[in-house]
């Protein structure tokens, strides 16, 4: 009997955090063909899964080129994430589209959605913004819950291309976490800074940066305030940078050389693990990353900063309500000192923290997306 064939692809991390669950799931009920480029590639190896790179094999520049690939491998199913900045997702749906396979996309955050559906990238984002177009649809869009929904569908994707499934990777945060070793000892007060490539995506003018802030304005302020509480208090301070996986670590290792206080050291360790990282924070802050939604879900303190914003908040926790953004200085001092005197109480904090029951914030017909997705995909193409 021959098995029916699935091929997965990815190619940003947050892809490979939503396929890696997926291909695990999959795995010995179909043949399986796993495929990956950029920095998918390291992700899914680093999650031990036997993944191709596509580069290395096939040059993916056209609808054309994707639909040769497709005929030459002869999957049933097409099961992707999700990019801005590169078309291999979308020339795969519309290969799938013209052969008439079924393709099933899965996104993995609440910021930039319908783009990802058109011919737009980063730098053109104006241009979407003033005529949302969507060429590139693939057979279902996966969708994390009716947030994401309604955003998809204010953007003008179709209702009925959306599916609600949940967040694959959200199935398995808690368990990596409760298995991670910490890197950092406890001897200071451990502050995680979370960047995201932001100047490198969005400000192609540094005199007008598209959120208002950027990754490197935002760690300055927080910088600052840590040497006021530092000098104040006398405490000892470790401020832990964990680099985007699209940023060069170099840049930021050249910002840290550029900062002296004896009670506060700079490290940037992008070789650890996000888990390892995590599990060694008395606090974590960043602006809207996946890793603080991680962090929350992992019961550690989260502080969204993003002071300077100038568009609708892209933290999918300020948007529910559930952990607002803090947009000013005064804010982010007061919100560092309350946080620090908890901390030298050795009291847990609960800023930002969400009952047990409430975690991700998900009604029960999305949790245990990873089932979710399958039992649709199987209902739609008879697997």
């Amino acid at each position: 009997m021959f098995l029916k064939k699935v091929l997965l692809f990815a190619r940003d991390p947050g892809g490979a955090n939503v396929i890696a669950p997926i291909y695990e799931k999959l795995e010995g009920t179909y043949e399986l063909l796993l495929y990956a480029k950029e920095f998918a590639v390291h992700s899914l190896q680093a999650a031990g899964l036997p993944v191709k790179d596509l580069q290395q094999e096939w040059d993916l520049k056209s609808p054309k080129e994707a639909m040769i690939f497709l005929q030459a491998i002869k999957p049933e199913v097409l099961i992707t994430g999700t990019s801005l900045d590169d078309f291999t997702e979308r020339y795969l749906w519309k290969a799938a589209e013209r052969l008439q396979l079924k393709a099933f996309a899965i996104l993995d955050q609440w910021i930039n959605l319908g783009i990802r559906f058109s011919d737009c990238d980063y730098k053109r984002q104006e241009m979407y913004h003033r005529n949302r177009q969507h060429p590139y649809l693939p057979y279902g869009i996966c969708a994390m819950d009716a947030l994401a929904k309604e955003l998809l569908q204010r953007d003008g994707i179709p209702k009925d291309k959306i599916i609600l499934t949940g967040q694959p990777h959200f199935d398995t945060v808690r368990e990596k976490f409760k298995h991670a070793k910490a890197v950092y000892g406890k001897e200071r007060w451990n502050i995680v800074f979370v960047s995201e490539p932001i100047s490198q995506d969005y400000d192609h003018d540094s005199a007008d940066m598209y959120w208002g802030y950027n990754e490197k304005t935002i760690f300055d302020l927080l910088y600052r305030c840590l040497e006021k509480l530092s000098k104040q208090h006398g405490e000892k301070i470790r401020v832990i940078i964990r680099p985007h996986p699209r940023e060069n670590p170099a840049s930021w290792i050249k910002v840290l050389k550029k900062l002296k206080n004896e009670n506060i050291t700079l490290d940037c360790n992008p070789q650890a693990g996000n888990f390892s990282v995590m599990k060694s924070a008395d606090l974590v802050c960043g602006m809207s990353s996946m890793f603080l939604l991680e962090s929350v879900i992992c019961r550690k303190p989260v502080l969204s900063i993003e002071i300077g914003l100038k568009r609708e908040n892209p933290f999918v926790l300020d948007k529910t309500g559930q952990c607002k953004s803090i947009l000013t200085k005064e804010e982010l001092l007061s919100r560092l000192e309350l946080l620090f005197l908890q901390y030298k109480n050795n009291k847990r904090s609960d800023s930002c923290r969400l009952p047990q029951d409430r975690v991700i914030g998900y009604p029960p017909n999305v949790e245990h997306a990873g089932d979710q997705i399958l039992r649709v995909i199987e209902e739609e193409i008879g697997l």
